[in-house]
């Protein structure tokens, strides 16, 4: 492991689950290793993220948890493997109603990354995306946790007709913005989603989207090394009352326990 940047970080380090392509050698490859060194009966892994710091996160090895589904695994094949990502094929993608021109052809992809805190989008449609998913929050509070003020569905719709449907409560920021109007001296407070833009790259090209972190806690997912799928079905998240006071594990920057405070702004 190299100084740079591992050094200024927190935690201990990365652990790389993509496929064998993308390692630089076989050798290198975290979970090939573990599947031939150990010969595990089922080459899969699953992956559940907890929406509480007091409930802890889990990756299982070996199989998935079958403790933490809501609903069956609906299995997508991997598009693309060569490539080494664990990428879909994105047949639609639906905001809050409207189909986005840019996947009408079948050609976007989706990446399920357990690294990235936000979704990801290209940047040609996130400001279009943001507009749709804002909301107006009625009677203008000082102040409200976002996650809790219902909103429009974001939908993405995959191979073999499985649907990764995002609500409000995972998508939305938690902080509301206040925008101040100048010219009638008021102010109205709006409800936002975490988009994070995609720039095009050689690899993924300009239409990638990302499955991060909102996607990944509504849902737990199975990542299938030998037959090259992913599943996805609803995650069961336990009760945080059930577990000690004390966080069992850290999620760095994630939101602080009081009362969020808006953004401020104007116009």
């Amino acid at each position: 492991m190299t100084k740079e940047p591992f050094m200024t970080f927190e935690f201990d380090g990365v652990l790389g689950l993509g496929l064998a392509s993308l390692a630089v050698d076989p050798e290198f490859s975290f979970f090939g290793q573990m599947a031939k060194l150990n010969g595990l009966k089922e080459q899969t892994f699953g992956y559940f993220l907890s929406r509480s710091d007091n409930v802890p996160s889990e990756i299982s090895f070996g199989g998935h948890d079958t403790r933490r589904l809501a609903s069956p695994l609906q299995w997508v094949p991997v598009h693309k493997p060569e490539l080494g990502y664990w990428q879909l094929r994105l047949l639609g993608v639906i905001v809050a109603g409207e189909r986005l021109p840019l996947c009408e052809e079948g050609d976007c992809i989706a990446i399920a990354d357990t690294g990235t805190s936000l979704l990801g989008a290209p940047r040609a449609v996130t400001q279009r995306m943001h507009w749709l998913l804002a909301r107006k929050v009625p009677e203008n509070p000082a102040e409200i946790d976002c996650r809790t003020f219902p909103g429009p569905e974001l939908i993405f719709q995959l191979e073999d007709g499985v649907n990764v449907t995002i609500g409000a409560e995972d998508y939305s920021r938690a902080t509301g913005m206040r925008v101040l109007n100048n010219k009638t001296n008021s102010s109205q407070l709006i409800c936002r989603a975490s988009l994070l833009p995609v720039d095009d790259g050689e690899v993924l090209g300009p239409k990638a989207f990302i499955l991060g972190e909102p996607a990944l806690r509504k849902y737990y997912t199975a990542y299938d090394w030998k037959r090259q799928r992913i599943g996805f079905g609803l995650s069961v998240q336990p009760n945080p009352e059930d577990f000690p006071a004390e966080p069992r594990h850290s999620i760095y920057g994630a939101p602080p326990s009081g009362p969020p405070t808006p953004t401020e702004v104007v116009v």
